[in-house]
């Protein structure tokens, strides 16, 4: 077991713990940055010497949100839910077994069992993000869930927001993109419009699980926690 990882894991989400309630905003400061950044470089707004590694950035840096985005969702579910509503899941979400040594070891470096359940969760494509947070949908799917919602703005009633294949479509390809870049990178430019597009639809589905998942916790409430928290 990669102890390092778990407790590096830790160290980082203390870095982030004064918004650590607040995965969304965490996320959007990342996202917001790659997509003016994306805008300048189609603009030509970017110094020559740098448009490599500023367009390689902006798709990197904005799937790393995404992921880092779930698995802070996920903690926070587990912060913020009442046991009996999340304990059921655990043995979907974690099936791995420990011997004795590895329970001592686990016992020795005081890590929780919830962060053996969240550092085991890989969240690189949308398939995965739709398995881990469909199960406290009961086990409804993520995905299809959120493009069967509308959500309404408060200020402009006409204002409908909707998902469609094509949101998610944009997320898949972003994170496929990502894949191909780290994998088997060309030395060729290719942002374009049409990706920048795509980053934007899977912001949109983030926002969008976001407001569902959102929904979903303040339903199953930890009865325990203080009026705040």
């Amino acid at each position: 077991m990669d102890y390092l990882n778990i407790l590096r894991a830790r160290e980082n989400r203390q870095t982030r713990k004064d918004r650590i309630a607040k995965p969304f905003d965490n996320f959007f400061e990342t996202f917001d940055q790659c997509m003016d950044a994306g805008t300048k470089f189609l603009e030509g707004g970017i110094q020559p010497e740098y448009a490599s590694l500023i367009e390689r950035s902006i798709i990197i840096s904005t799937v790393s949100a995404i992921e880092v985005y779930y698995r802070d969702m996920l903690d926070f579910i587990f912060k913020f839910c009442s046991p009996e509503f999340f304990e059921p899941k655990l043995k979907l979400l974690h099936t791995q077994k420990y011997d004795i040594l590895e329970l001592q070891d686990i016992y020795a470096h005081n890590i929780h069992p919830l962060e053996l359940v969240s550092k085991g969760q890989s969240f690189q494509n949308a398939e995965q993000i739709e398995k881990v947070f469909s199960l406290f949908l009961d086990k409804k799917n993520l995905w299809n869930s959120l493009k069967e919602r509308q959500i309404r703005r408060k200020d402009k009633p006409e204002t409908i927001y909707k998902w469609s294949d094509d949101d998610l479509q944009g997320l898949k390809d972003t994170f496929a993109l990502r894949h191909e870049l780290v994998h088997d990178p060309a030395h060729i430019t290719f942002l374009t419009k049409g990706i920048l597009s795509n980053l934007g639809a899977a912001g949109y589905m983030v926002w969008g699980s976001d407001k569902m998942l959102i929904s979903m916790m303040v339903e199953n409430k930890d009865p325990n926690l203080k009026n705040g928290n």
